[in-house]
Parts: C-alpha cells; sequence; structure tokens
C-alpha cells in the first residue's frame, strides 16, 4: 500500500514557566474563552434531564435528517434560558420528537457481557451489520495479517474520523498480539464512541489485568488513558458513582487529561453536584489543567475577560500562553518636535495638521484594505477548528491591554495622557476660571493684559511642553510593548490574507496611537487663536524643517514552525495530515480498504474522541539529525470535525547537519519520527 505523509507545522510557547525548562506545550483549546464556573453550574443544571436521562432510541437506526433535526432542537434549547418566552413550545416539540424516534428506532438496553470473547464477538457482529464491505476489503489488505501494521491502520483512521475502520484494526491486531494491553486500551475507547460502553467495559477490564504503569504518547500515564475510556464507558452505562471514582483516579494520575475532566463533569451533574461539575467542565474546555500544586504540569495564570457584545461574560487565557509571541517587531513612537515657545506653537501649526492629514490618510488606506480583507474571509468556507482559532486570534488582538506585561504601561499612559489639553483647557478654553480670564479681570489697558499674559503664556507652554514629553515617555513604552505584541499575535496566522488583516489592525492601531499624540500638539497650537496670538506672544518664530520622524512600522512574517521551514513530514498508511497555526487538514490519497468503510457523520455514541501520537525523542530529516521533539501530538474530532489540536516538544531544539555545522530543515523534510505509541481516548461532548 501507498505509504503518505503526515505533516505537522511544529505548536510551540516559550511562556510556559512551569513546566520543564527544555519543554513546551501547545494546545489550541487553550486558548478558548469559557464562561465562569457560576455560569456553567446553571447551564448544567438546566441540561441535567439531557445529559443524564437514559435515551429513549437508538441514534444509529435513524437517518442523518433525523439525528440532524434532533441534535439541532437540542442546541436550541440548550441556548435558550429558563424564562424563554419561546422554550415551552419547543420543549413539546423536542418531547414529541423523541417519542416518534422511540418508536421508529427502538433501544436496545446495553448489555456487559461477562467474557472478552463475547465482548470481541459483539464487536466483529457490530461490524459485520454495519460495514461488511469495510470488514471485507480489510481483511483482504496486508495490514490485517501483522499486528503493528494492523495497530498502525487503527491509528490512521482513527485519525481520519473513522472509528469503525478503526474498530476493525484494533480487533485484527489484538488477534495478532493478544498480550499488548494498549490494543484492548484503544479498542475500549472506540467501543465506548461506537456506543457500545458494556462491551468496552468488559474489553477495558481485559485490559487492565495485562496493563502495567508505562507512559503513552505525549508522556501521559497509560493506565489513566484507560481509566478515562473506563469512566466514559461508565457514564454512558449510567453508573455515575462508579464513573466519579475511576475518572477522579485518572484526573489525578494524569490531569492534562481534559477528556477525564469533561467525562467527570457529566457524572457528577447526574450526581446532583452541580457546583463541583461546573469546575470540571470548564477544566475539560481547554487542555492544560486550572493551577495545580503539581510542578511537572503546565500551569494556567489568571484569565482575562473577553468583550463579547451580550451580558455573558467569558474569559481566556493571556495571549502568551496559548500564542507563539517571539515574533513581534518592535517600533518606536517618532520623537515629534514639541515648541519650545508660544510663537514657535504657531509657526508649527501647519507642520503638525500637515502630518495628522497624512496620518489620517493612512488610516483611511488601512481601514479601507481591512475592510476588503474582512469580506474575503467573511465569504470563505472553513471548519470549526480553523474558525475557533482565528476568533481567539481576534480576541487576543482586541484585548491587549488586559495583558499582564501591558497592564502597567496602559495605567501610566493613562494617569499622563489627558495632563497636555488640561494645560491648554486650564489657560483658555474653560468656561470662567481661566488664566487668561483671571488676568482680564485683573487689567484695565491693553498694555497690562500684555505684560501679564506674555509670561503666563509663556510658563504654560513650558508646563505643556513637559507634560508632552511626560506623556511621550509612558506612550512610547506602551507603544513599543503594544505593537511588539500585536505583531507577535499576527505571527501566528500562516493564511496570506488572516495573516495580512491581522498585520494591518497592528498598523491601524499605531498609526491612531501616534495621531492622538500629534492631535495633541496641534490642538495646542490652533488654540493660539489670532487673538490671543496678538495680545500673548512676544515675537514670531519659524517652524522647524522636519516636525518628527518617520512612523516605521515593520511587519512580522507569517507564521512558520520551529526550525522556520514550511512542513515537516513523516509517514503514515493512508493519510496526509497538515496542522498549521490556525488550521488543519487530513486527505487520504489513495484510500484503500478504508474508503469501504463509510462515514459515520458523528451518529454514534459520544460523538468526541482524542487520538494521541508518538514521536521520537530522536529523530532524522535526511542528513540532518539531532531533532528532539520528546512527546508527541494529538488531535480531538467532535461533531463539527475535528475541533482540537497541540503537540509537545523540546524548545532546546538544534539541528546538525551530518559533518558538522548548524543548519536549518529544509521545507517538506520527510521526518520518520513516529514512536509507535498512540492511544484513542474517548470523551463525553455531552
Amino acid at each position: 500500500m501507498k505509504r503518505f505523509t503526515l505533516t505537522l507545522l511544529a505548536l510551540t510557547s516559550s511562556s510556559l514557566a512551569a513546566s520543564p525548562p527544555d519543554l513546551s506545550w501547545q494546545a489550541h483549546s487553550d486558548a478558548r474563552a469559557l464562561p465562569s464556573e457560576a455560569a456553567l453550574q446553571q447551564q448544567l443544571q438546566r441540561e441535567r434531564a439531557r445529559l443524564c436521562d437514559a435515551p429513549r432510541f437508538d441514534a444509529s437506526k435513524l437517518t442523518s435528517d433525523q439525528l440532524g433535526a434532533y441534535q439541532n432542537m437540542e442546541r436550541l434549547l440548550a441556548m435558550l434560558g429558563p424564562s424563554s418566552e419561546s422554550r415551552a413550545t419547543f420543549e413539546q416539540t423536542f418531547a414529541k420528537m423523541t417519542e416518534a424516534y422511540a418508536k421508529t428506532a427502538p433501544l436496545t438496553p446495553p448489555k456487559v457481557p461477562a467474557t472478552l470473547a463475547e465482548a470481541l464477538k459483539d464487536a466483529a457482529a457490530w461490524l459485520e451489520k454495519r460495514e461488511s464491505a469495510g470488514l471485507k476489503a480489510f481483511s483482504s489488505s496486508p495490514d490485517a495479517k501483522d499486528a503493528a501494521l494492523a495497530s498502525r491502520a487503527a491509528e490512521s483512521a482513527a485519525l481520519l474520523g473513522k472509528p469503525n475502520a478503526a474498530l476493525a484494526a484494533l480487533l485484527a491486531a489484538h488477534r495478532l498480539q493478544p498480550q499488548e494491553p494498549q490494543h484492548l486500551v484503544n479498542l475500549g475507547g472506540v467501543l465506548v464512541t461506537l456506543g457500545l460502553p458494556g462491551d468496552a467495559l468488559t474489553v477495558l477490564d481485559a485490559a487492565a489485568k495485562l496493563q502495567q504503569n508505562t507512559t503513552g504518547p505525549l508522556g501521559w500515564s497509560n493506565p489513566a488513558v484507560l481509566s478515562t475510556n473506563r469512566g466514559l464507558a461508565l457514564t454512558a452505562l449510567r453508573r455515575f458513582d462508579q464513573a466519579e471514582t475511576v475518572l477522579r483516579r485518572a484526573i489525578a494520575a494524569e490531569p492534562m487529561l481534559s477528556e477525564a475532566n469533561a467525562g467527570l463533569s457529566v457524572a457528577l451533574t447526574c450526581q446532583g453536584k452541580f457546583a463541583e461539575a461546573a469546575k470540571f467542565a470548564r477544566a475539560g474546555a481547554r487542555r492544560t489543567p486550572p493551577k495545580t500544586t503539581a510542578q511537572t504540569q503546565p500551569q494556567t495564570p489568571q484569565e482575562i475577560e473577553v468583550t463579547t457584545g451580550s451580558a455573558d461574560v467569558l474569559t481566556r487565557l493571556p495571549a502568551a500562553f496559548t500564542f507563539d509571541l517571539s515574533h513581534g517587531k518592535e517600533a518606536s513612537l517618532p520623537n515629534l518636535k514639541l515648541p519650545q515657545t508660544p510663537a514657535e506653537a504657531v509657526a508649527l501649526r501647519s507642520r503638525y495638521e500637515k502630518l495628522q492629514d497624512e496620518l489620517d490618510d493612512r488610516a483611511t488606506s488601512l481601514r479601507n484594505r481591512m475592510d476588503e480583507l474582512d469580506m474575503q474571509l467573511r465569504d470563505r468556507k472553513e471548519s470549526a477548528f480553523t474558525r475557533a482559532r482565528r476568533n481567539a486570534l481576534w480576541d487576543a488582538m482586541l484585548s491587549i491591554d488586559q495583558e499582564p506585561h501591558m497592564r502597567a504601561l496602559v495605567e501610566a499612559k493613562r494617569k499622563t495622557q489627558y495632563d497636555a489639553p488640561r494645560l491648554q483647557q486650564d489657560f483658555y478654553n474653560c468656561e470662567g476660571g481661566c488664566v487668561v480670564d483671571e488676568i482680564s479681570r485683573r487689567v484695565r489697558s491693553q498694555e497690562e493684559f500684555l505684560a501679564l499674559c506674555v509670561p503666563a503664556l509663556e510658563s504654560q507652554n513650558n508646563k505643556w511642553r513637559g507634560a508632552m514629553h511626560g506623556h511621550a515617555e509612558n506612550l512610547g513604552a506602551y507603544f513599543k510593548q503594544g505593537y511588539k505584541l500585536l505583531t507577535g499575535l499576527a505571527a501566528n496566522a500562516s493564511d496570506p490574507i488572516l495573516h495580512e488583516r491581522a498585520s494591518l489592525y497592528a498598523e491601524l492601531w499605531a498609526t491612531s496611537l501616534y495621531s492622538g499624540y500629534v492631535g495633541t500638539a496641534y490642538g495646542w497650537a490652533s488654540a493660539l487663536t489670532p487673538h490671543y496670538q496678538e495680545w500673548c506672544l512676544k515675537s514670531s518664530a519659524s517652524a522647524a524643517p522636519v516636525v518628527a520622524n518617520e512612523l516605521v512600522l515593520p511587519k512580522a512574517d507569517g507564521c512558520k514552525d520551529l526550525l522556520g521551514a514550511s512542513t515537516f513530514g513523516f509517514s503514515l498508511p493512508l493519510l496526509s495530515f497538515k496542522v498549521s497555526c490556525e488550521s488543519l487538514s487530513m486527505t487520504t490519497a489513495s484510500p484503500g480498504w478504508l474508503g469501504a468503510f463509510g462515514q459515520l457523520n458523528h451518529t454514534f455514541g459520544t460523538e468526541d474522541y482524542t487520538v494521541t501520537v508518538g514521536v521520537q525523542e530522536s529523530i532524522e530529516a535526511g542528513s540532518i539529525v539531532g531533532i528532539e521533539s520528546k512527546q508527541g501530538v494529538y488531535i480531538t474530532w467532535g461533531a463539527d470535525g475535528i475541533t482540537d489540536a497541540g503537540a509537545v516538544v523540546k524548545t532546546s531544539v538544534k539541528v546538525v547537519v551530518k559533518g558538522g555545522g548548524d543548519s536549518k530543515a529544509s521545507p517538506g523534510s520527510e521526518i520518520k519520527a513516529l514512536s509507535g505509541k498512540w492511544s484513542f481516548i474517548a470523551k463525553s461532548s455531552r
């Protein structure tokens, strides 16, 4: 069988200080903005019946249209609040739909086989009934004759979203290598996902008798993965108290198993423990667990509130935790010439006006181009994975002021930004009580007014100039760090349109910030009207030929992988798999026997599952050796396709060409780096 390239763009972050010093972990789900535990608790209370009541019908017997209608109604009811006027009507419709499906697709209660042989027989019967053509095609392939090939074939099928095909391959792998516990652990996860929790429980109990305390892909405990699959099987069988015990054990052994956290949330909800269930529901929505005392795991920092435009309050993790910010570009606030005297301010007025007009034109051009790009992005058909990553990027760019390292700079800028305008207002733009008003009340002639106003305006100009210099210092520090952060975020986009849109936003942000500063100088110069110019200026002055140096805003390149190449690849049967900064795609150039299996469209079991793939610690890419990628990668499938992906790699990467010298890998280098370890982990999507 032809073998295809599995392509992986490195997902790295240098911000996880609590991780081992040379280890970098990044998961796309960590960028998700989430509701509070209190909001989740209310949601779980509303949805308890849907989550916990026994199903009334067999979803596998429904047509795709019937199942889609049912799932859409479920989502609609989940979105409607308890006080919604239309909720009662929709609940009645949903009840009638459920009753009708119970008659047309009656459910056979799941049974728990007494022996492993019975469970394997049930699984084979399930395949024979639903996938006879696929089973026949696989059985005739070389992959069905060798345990290692069968396991790798199951891995490929699971990565491609076909757990039904993975089932056939795992049954063969176990038959050929019955003492390998991981075949049974993966098989148990597949059976849970396919809606066979009773068979899964028996298979996983058999795996537990064989399994030792070993480590699998991503450094996760194999017994913890087994416990996660077992806990979800118990949840599906509605043995919620038993599921709670098993899933707590899995989380204690491996906090990174968000699948166990999500499953525990369901088990707790169904026992009425809503407050604790909300805590684990939130932990299950991201890969990296909240702060714990375990120093071997990444630790999440304080979260940032996201503006949603509604009453809902969502929070996200800081950008440095979820994006690679190392490619941000530095820029400096231009040095704007400030008038030494009021007369020089009058002379500089036209120069300030010209500069501000240029900045306004530049900002308008940027907005127009951004509107064009927005239209292109709106017209695209993109996966839920790509859309979620793009939204997370925008959320981060729109809320940079809340980033931990920006807060002090924001506060310093805020404290000085009104000092210069206030001095202008205090002199002659207020309604009574201004310096000019006070002088006018004290004098009786123009000569007396001039004698007092000229030195007063010169003194106010000096104060104003000092305030502008002070604000420039704070504004410049904010400008420098903010632009570096925005361009660092923009560098996480590999798509040319998305990258350009993000880069233009960074440029518009900087241009508008500088324009505001120039506008303050223009306002001071313009306020010296001919009236005050005649009465309060000591003499005239000429303007400087150059009022400011150029505003230079370098752009960061689009997303690159760890070594600056466009792709890395390593071989897997059946598929080509590519993860970039904001997108993920998989294709099969020649599906072979896999094409004989039908597409399930998630009419099965829990819908969600995760596949982890191990990578060797030392790998070779052509003539390049020495790349260290310690752990591996994972992807998660859900009802909307691929919903999450991530990787853990060594950050201390050094590429050494055979024969000496440092080098970078060339684009498309094929890395034979798979360790042979992989795991299938069920995940409750309820």
